[in-house]
């Protein structure tokens, strides 16, 4: 009988602990945990979708504030989602500039790339103050500090792709050279004014018109001779 008893004791024991496990409340932790993981994946995969998305981003831009300058620069780092290379040929922005060009830096001095740039299939292009940059000259108004514009690339196939909004910053002089960057839309600047010199107004010569060659002894003789 004891025995009986102590097997029905356990019995109960047993089934109080396989109900405790299956309780709502701890069906609710379950659910909470899973939730919140499965709400981190589908942010995370959002993510990576929006990415996957576009072909190009354009990661940490920015544009430097001119103040002072009726020009300015854009750098960042250019991804290249796809499995393709990216040729880049041109660009545009909702500032109104004469002309949008893409510069690169050799032996310290900024110039107009020859030839598209180009972001490598899967990798990144750095765009930085003393490397390849995307310049605006002749730009009629500023942009200030906290000001922002809105970017297109134009690829090597026509294709136009949106890069989205900037924002501008103000960045040490040292940041970025423009050298003599400024006097690239005057003609005046191609024109050597050293040029004048050749004009050597001195190769008139008038010493080379020797008077000497008239040899005036002749007619001191024939003075001479009248005096006989």
């Amino acid at each position: 009988m004891t025995k009986k008893i102590s097997r029905l004791i356990a019995g109960v024991s047993l089934s109080a602990l396989v109900l405790a496990g299956c309780s709502p409340d701890n069906e609710s932790d379950s659910s909470n945990s899973e939730s919140t993981s499965a709400a981190s994946s589908t942010a995370e995969t959002s993510k990576s979708t929006a990415a996957a998305d576009k072909d190009l981003t354009f990661e940490d831009a920015v544009v430097r504030a001119n103040e002072d300058k009726d020009m300015t620069a854009i750098f960042g780092t250019l991804v290249n989602h796809s499995d393709k290379d990216i040729e880049i040929t041109g660009f545009s922005t909702s500032l109104d500039a004469e002309m949008n060009q893409i510069h690169e830096t050799v032996d310290g001095q900024m110039r107009e790339k020859s030839s598209p740039l180009v972001v490598k299939a899967g990798e990144s292009h750095e765009l930085a103050p003393g490397g390849d940059h995307f310049m605006l000259m002749g730009m009629k108004e500023g942009i200030m500090p906290g000001d922002s514009l809105e970017m297109t690339v134009t690829l090597s196939d026509g294709e136009e792709l949106d890069l989205g909004t900037i924002q501008a910053r103000t960045m040490g002089a040292g940041d970025e050279d423009y050298g003599d960057m400024e006097g690239m839309d005057h003609g005046h600047a191609g024109h050597d004014h050293s040029d004048h010199a050749g004009h050597d107004h001195s190769g008139h010569d008038h010493s080379g018109h020797d008077h000497s060659g008239h040899d005036h002894s002749s007619k001191d003789d024939e003075k001479e001779n009248h005096k006989h």
